[in-house]
């Protein structure tokens, strides 16, 4: 079976981020640091570390159809 004939939405759901991951990169760029992190640096840091992803998410999801381009589409 190809990547392309599995349903999007079991891909998405394969290939997403974990929370185990983002508080390991988390642990990691404090080290690097030499100190924690902020409540507000922790929250743009996960932003970061998950918004490529999302995005990926909704152009694949949006090629695939699932998507409703009621709202005039991009730009």
């Amino acid at each position: 079976m190809s990547i392309d004939s599995v349903d999007p939405r079991t891909r998405v759901r394969q290939s997403r981020r974990t929370e185990a991951e983002l508080v390991e990169a988390i642990r990691e760029d404090e080290a690097r640091q030499g100190r924690p992190m902020t409540p507000t640096e922790r929250d743009a840091f996960a932003r970061g570390f998950f918004g490529q992803e999302y995005a990926d998410e909704i152009r694949m999801l949006a090629r695939a159809g699932l998507l409703d381009d009621d709202d005039g589409g991009e730009g």
